[in-house]
């Protein structure tokens, strides 16, 4: 769901305690219910990010949300949907990402709101994540599908979606939280779109393994 899209209208209606958050930040989902979030925000000089970040919470963790129904099947069905929806969807998103970090930084390298650090960043985290998902798919996978629950290679694991989620902060604080400047080409605008995406998916990821997966009743 690309929330920032959405009218105010449909997220009222259509995530739980979407209304409530509106009023905390002062939006009145009546007077801009037609408008798209990301223009009622603006309208307000709020954080885009942040809102939907907040929704985002709202959405993974309500009672109507999708992540729940993966509380009632097996250890075997979540772990091929964690495969298949966020493990290779990930390496194309930062193989993608990596290159068109480049092209915009051949474009935009002397601009002053382009942040130099990033496709280093961008490089680690691909690293780093590539090892961590290999060792999911070779050795702590196999043993959950057969039914063993191996409490160390779990808390190995947990520990790195720790620094994952440093990582995911620092790509967020990197590119002014997924907002391009003004003056921004096409391309540095869906490179930032992009990233935001990414920062969701990889959450969604861990939310998906830390609080379901690797709870014991799977």
């Amino acid at each position: 769901m690309n929330l920032v899209q959405r009218t105010v209208q449909e997220l009222a209606v259509n995530v739980p305690g979407a209304i409530e958050l509106f009023e905390t930040y002062q939006i009145n989902y009546k007077t801009h219910k037609r408008q798209p979030l990301q223009d009622a925000v603006l309208e307000g000089e709020l954080k885009l990010f942040e809102i939907t970040e907040r929704l985002e919470l709202l959405l993974r963790t309500g009672p109507d949300s999708d992540y729940e129904r993966w509380r009632h099947v097996s250890a075997s069905e979540l772990i091929t949907h964690i495969l298949e929806n966020y493990h290779e969807k990930h390496r194309v998103q930062f193989s993608d990402a990596i290159r068109l970090t480049q092209k915009v930084a051949a474009a935009h390298d002397h601009h002053p709101s382009f942040p130099h650090e990033l496709e280093a960043e961008l490089t680690r985290m691909q690293f780093d994540l590539e090892e961590h998902m290999m060792k999911e798919e070779m050795i702590l996978f196999p043993m959950m599908e057969k039914g063993l629950y191996p409490s160390g290679p779990i808390s190995v694991m947990e520990a790195e979606h720790v620094d994952h989620a440093k990582s995911l902060e620092c790509l967020r604080v990197l590119t002014n939280e997924f907002a391009p400047p003004a003056d921004a080409c096409n391309s540095w605008a869906k490179l930032y779109t992009d990233l935001q995406t990414l920062y969701f998916d990889l959450k969604a990821h861990i939310h998906l393994e830390n609080d379901i997966l690797f709870q014991p009743h799977n």
